[in-house]
């Protein structure tokens, strides 16, 4: 209703409204909230009167009459609002009747309505979910307050705000101690876990369980993951026995909820890019000039062959960005008789080669309902990603399904099952295995003068002049597109369970899981062809053969649990016992099979090729069988007790040594529940400390990914084809069996751990600390050295120790403020870790530091000392300390840099015998040697913030590792350069300016030399003390912004949930690590730092729900 046809002013004050005109809907809906506004229907008239405003004023306490500070003051639906001041007092103007809500984080809200009262004292009482949290353990779950052991967990809240592909890079940093790392950025890579530090010298990892069943936490989709329990310590994982003694992680997804069905979506667009710099050099005659110069000093010759001619061709293009028709990069010329292609260019291999920014996308559906007696989840996602390779781009493709039924059959009895399938494929094209594999060989004798293409398309590969081919025909093969492969795998994963609960203290759980595995890998490798000179194709020979290769692997896995739980209180004793068994058995059988000369050039099947068909393959299997019990007795929440072991059996054994009884001990002292603590509880609301002691099995000993350490007390026989020819066939080969050690058992990791929880001003503060030892012993190392004529080397025995100390710790700041009149709800947090080991125990009577010795550091470097640069050559000729042993690019030079000259490094000579040696290389005479790092990372911190206002999120999460020594080795091209080798493709830009000449004799680098950093016998091929790197870091590792739509905006529209979010990963880096180029975290995975670049990440997603 439109009022048109007459308006009355009504007075109010000094306020008049026209009313002429305006319908009263919106009157009704727009009107200032201090009058009220009242509409008779049959007169059509309308009053206006002023609200009767009040001030209220009170106190909030909580339960122990203590006044509470900062607590949230708002009138409901408004914002109109205050907060408690430092005596819990506060003062509020608000309409008589409305609604006053008082909240505050760690608290349960009240409301109360505004009556004739002026005065209004609150209490409120402490958050029971924080008292109630439940931590998900083995084979059951625990309240938070009453665990014994070390548990760190990680809630779907703090995961579904992450943009990410795979769980790892959404946990990295996010726990103490929790080291994810990762050996490229290859798409659909996923990462490596530890857990607390150096496990055993044979290697060992936490065991990965997802819903209870053995698996990969790289192919589970993030969006499905409830909550993750990292079971850290002995008292934790003994329930798991054998494979639980380097930590257990336990992922649990979302279940079926009942109620009416729900449909949600989540997705995300991303750009990704490098972290490191890839501005290279890309000037031709700066890149030919550098090379020639190192490559002259060491061999008397340059590595180009450029004329002075060529100089000069080079000389007048050196400031052309790009190419003048006047001034062609690539010039034919007659040589020796024929016309040649000849390059001046200044070419950008790097941005030829690789994308500067990779797509990506992933989309997310979950489906869940039902009621008390049936009911569902049903999930899908979706990921792509492209790769970095721009001629004939890379790309992964995942996709992920599960299914949750859950059926009550009888009133005791419920069914359910779990069914996921997991399909995933990574495209590439070049080198076989793709990924870093194409990092290696395009890494060299592509300089920046040299074309990557012909003028006519053909592919570069040589010049007639340079010593070695352009970027080893790794450009060629990119090019091509027929030289590539695929990487695949497909899981298939079922379990039914059955969940019996005859009696309320008795639950009694069984399920079955069968699970298929299968990967599938491929690779066609075909002739590659490139041109020197015009209309003339020739075979690159490293690429000069077709071929192609398949290779399956088959891996069922059979897995059952059956366990019982029993739980009751009487008075103040509450007792909780676990009991049950599990079995597991895993089959891995592969076939591969190869054939050349193929019959197309596009179609890849075995049956085109003309050639011999070579097969191979292998098969082993695996059997776990266990009981286990856990016994946890508490006294009024007060004094805590548990008692856990595992008998274990495993079939990698002898029979006599296949079982093993692994048990654990702990306990825990609630002190802030004693009542003498008193009115101290006002402040510190928990106070528990923890001690636990266990002793749990290793039976992986070695690399799980050969069938040796299936069947470690079988003596094996090698066998193969050998590329030897014996009648135009490839020969077969037999190897001698090693012998074995007949006593071969478990190593022992034996676990002490103390800890610290507590909580203050009502939880808002909280704290979690720990300290541990490890002791890994009997682990598998070779023996005694056995006499020459015993003709083989001496078996691997249970016969070293080694000791780990560590601590972490993490701590919560969570609170709730008021601005602009609304809540607003943060958090701050930080965690830190640290670990080290030591050798005690091994059979190195000379201490060799070369091998393990009682009382190494595990990681240390050992290296010597530089002093600085020779000042001038005549400083160098009178040093009278003999350095030759460590100066294989001075021996190996010719004329006149056959000497020591200024510029060059300056060793310190430790023991004063004039002479540069490693002594006899053992821990008592190591001459000149010196600690001068160590590879071990130390220091894993993390700290962030949370928060949330007006329906606006931010949060921010930084990681780092505070020091970890990296010495570059090698062919580490983008720290080196032409130190290594003086042709590699990209080298920084500012490379000049950090070499030693006249005029900067301050340089980082010493007088261009080349190999001077190849080899153990060059000044920088062994490590020293001037080029140890640390690489340490800090990363912002996400970032992200959201704002979900209002409440009574998305209703209308039937949405439960609309979020719309920007996200960033990785996106800042901090490190004093001496280079650009190179992340701080490759040389993790390669001490050269030449993998996939790993990626930071722009995303923006939208969060729905029905």
């Amino acid at each position: 209703m439109t009022i048109s046809y007459y308006y009355r002013c009504i007075l109010i004050g000094v306020a008049c409204f026209n009313l002429s005109g305006v319908h009263s809907k919106v009157l009704l809906r727009d009107n200032d909230r201090a009058f009220s506004v009242k509409h008779e229907a049959q007169t059509h008239d309308i009053s206006i009167q002023k609200q009767v405003q009040k001030k209220i004023t009170g106190t909030i306490t909580d339960v122990f009459d203590s006044p509470l500070v900062g607590v949230s003051v708002i009138e409901k639906g408004s914002t109109n609002g205050t907060s408690t001041d430092i005596d819990g007092k506060y003062t509020l103007n608000v309409p008589l009747g409305a609604t006053i809500q008082f909240s505050m984080i760690g608290f349960d809200s009240k409301e109360i309505k505004v009556s004739e009262t002026n005065i209004y004292n609150v209490t409120l009482e402490e958050n029971s979910q924080l008292l109630s949290d439940i931590v998900v353990v083995g084979y059951g779950t625990q309240k938070k307050v009453n665990l014994t052991g070390a548990v760190d967990n990680i809630t779907a809240k703090e995961l579904e705000d992450r943009p990410v592909s795979n769980i790892a890079q959404a946990i990295q940093g996010k726990m103490p101690n929790v080291n994810i790392t990762f050996s490229g950025g290859e798409p659909g890579l996923g990462g490596s876990i530890n857990v607390r530090g150096l496990t055993s010298i044979n290697g060992g990892g936490p065991l990965i369980l997802i819903d209870g069943i053995p698996g990969d936490m790289n192919r589970i989709n993030p969006n499905d993951i409830e909550s993750i329990s990292v079971l850290k310590d002995a008292a934790a994982s003994a329930i798991y026995g054998a494979r639980g003694a380097f930590g257990v992680i336990l992922i649990t997804t979302k279940n079926a909820k009942e109620g009416k069905m729900s449909i949600s979506y989540n997705g995300f667009f991303a750009s990704s890019s490098p972290t490191v710099s890839t501005d290279f050099l890309t000037n031709g005659y700066e890149s030919a000039k550098l090379n020639d110069e190192a490559f002259l000093r060491s061999k008397g010759n340059t590595y180009t062959r450029y004329t002075e001619e060529d100089y000069a061709e080079l000389e007048a293009r050196r400031y052309d960005r790009t190419e003048d028709p006047s001034r062609p990069w690539i010039v034919i010329k007659n040589i020796k008789g024929k016309d040649i292609y000849n390059y001046y260019g200044n070419y950008d291999w790097w941005n030829t080669m690789f994308t500067k920014h990779q797509l990506s996308h992933s989309h997310n559906v979950n489906i869940t309902g039902g009621n008390d007696k049936l009911n569902f989840m049903l999930s899908g996602n979706f990921y792509t990603k492209e790769g970095i390779m721009k001629i004939n781009k890379d790309n992964f493709k995942s996709y992920n399904f599960r299914s949750k039924i859950s059926a009550l059959i009888l009133p005791i009895l419920r069914l359910t099952n779990n069914t996921q399938y997991y399909d995933k494929k990574y495209e590439y094209y070049g080198k076989e295995g793709g990924g870093n594999s194409n990092f290696t060989n395009i890494t060299v004798h592509a300089l920046p003068a040299y074309a990557p293409f012909n003028p006519d398309g053909t592919s570069t590969y040589n010049t007639l002049k340079n010593n070695y081919s352009i970027g080893d025909g790794s450009l060629a093969l990119l090019a091509d597109g027929n030289s590539r492969g695929a990487k695949g795998i497909h899981e298939f994963q079922t379990t039914t369970g059955i969940e019996l609960k005859p009696i309320k203290e008795i639950t009694v759980n069984a399920d079955y899981t069968y699970s298929h595995y299968i990967a599938d890998d491929w690779y066609r490798a075909t002739v590659i062809k490139y041109s020197i000179e015009p209309g003339i194709l020739q075979d690159v020979p490293n690429y000069n053969t077709d071929e192609y290769t398949k290779t399956m692997w088959f891996d069922p896995m059979h897995v059952a649990n059956a366990y019982a739980n029993y739980s009751d209180i009487f008075g103040k004793h509450n007792i909780a016992i676990t009991a049950g068994m599990n079995y597991e058995s895993k089959e891995h059988q592969r076939l591969m099979g190869s054939r050349k000369n193929l019959l197309s050039q596009t179609l890849n099947d075995l049956n085109l090729g003309t050639g011999d068909m070579e097969v191979g393959g292998g098969s082993y299997k695996y059997t776990l069988f266990g009981a286990f019990f856990r016994t946890a007795y508490n006294y009024n929440d007060r004094y805590l007790l548990e008692i856990n072991g595992r008998y274990d059996g495993t079939s990698r054994y002898k029979k006599e040594n296949r079982f093993g009884f692994f048990p654990s001990f702990s306990g825990a002292w609630r002190i802030s529940e004693e009542q003498f603590f008193g009115n101290i509880k006002n402040t510190i609301d928990n106070l528990k400390i923890r001690a636990s002691y266990g002793t749990l099995g290793n039976q992986l000993i070695g690399s799980s990914s050969t069938s040796a350490n299936y069947y470690p007390y079988i003596s094996s026989l090698g066998m193969g084809l050998s590329n030897w020819i014996m009648n135009g066939n490839k020969t077969q080969t037999v190897s001698a069996p090693s012998p074995i050690a007949i006593n071969l058992t478990w190593e022992k990791a034996t676990t002490t751990n103390i800890g610290l929880d507590f909580g203050l001003l009502h939880n808002r503060l909280s704290f979690t600390g720990d300290w541990y030892i490890r002791d890994t012993k009997d682990m598998l190392i070779p023996g005694a050295t056995l006499p020459a004529v015993y003709g083989a080397s001496s078996p691997k025995q249970n016969a070293g120790d080694l000791r780990t100390k560590g601590y972490e710790f993490s701590i919560r700041w969570s609170d709730q403020l008021n601005l602009g009149g609304k809540p607003i709800n943060y958090e701050v947090f930080a965690s830190l870790g640290d670990a080290k080991s030591k050798i005690t125990k091994f059979d190195n009577p000379t201490k060799l530091l070369t091998n393990n010795y009682v009382g190494k550091e595990w990681g240390e470097i050992w290296g010597f000392k530089i002093d600085g640069f020779f000042n001038s050559d005549e400083e160098a000729a009178a040093w009278n300390v003999d350095q030759s042993l460590f100066a294989d690019n001075v021996n190996n030079a010719s004329g006149d840099w056959a000497r020591l000259r200024g510029g060059d490094v300056k060793f310190v000579d430790i023991d004063g015998d004039k002479k540069i040696t490693k002594g006899k290389n053992t821990l008592d005479d190591h001459g000149d040697l010196v600690k001068v790092g160590n590879s071990e990372p130390r220091y894993n911190y993390s700290f962030g913030t949370n928060l949330n206002w007006n329906n606006i999120d931010l949060s921010a999460f930084f990681q780092g590792i505070g020091k970890r020594n990296w010495y570059p080795g090698s062919n580490a091209d983008k720290y080196w350069g032409p130190f290594s080798r003086p042709y590699y493709s990209f080298l920084p830009k500012d490379f000049s300016n950090l070499l030693w000449t006249e005029d900067n004799k301050d340089s980082y680098f010493p007088i261009l030399r080349a190999y001077t950093a190849l080899g153990a016998t060059g000044p920088l091929g062994v490590p020293n003390n001037r080029y140890i790197q640390n690489i340490g870091y800090l990363r912002l590792k996400s970032l992200v912004v959201g704002y979900s739509l209002p409440n009574q905006l998305i209703k209308k529209i039937g949405l439960q949930k609309c979020r719309v979010y920007l996200s960033g990963e990785n996106l800042l880096t901090w490190t004093p690590l001496e280079t650009d180029y190179i992340d701080p975290e490759q040389p993790i995975a390669d001490s050269n730092g030449r993998t996939y670049p790993l990626s930071k990440t722009i995303s923006i997603g939208l969060d729905i729900k029905f």
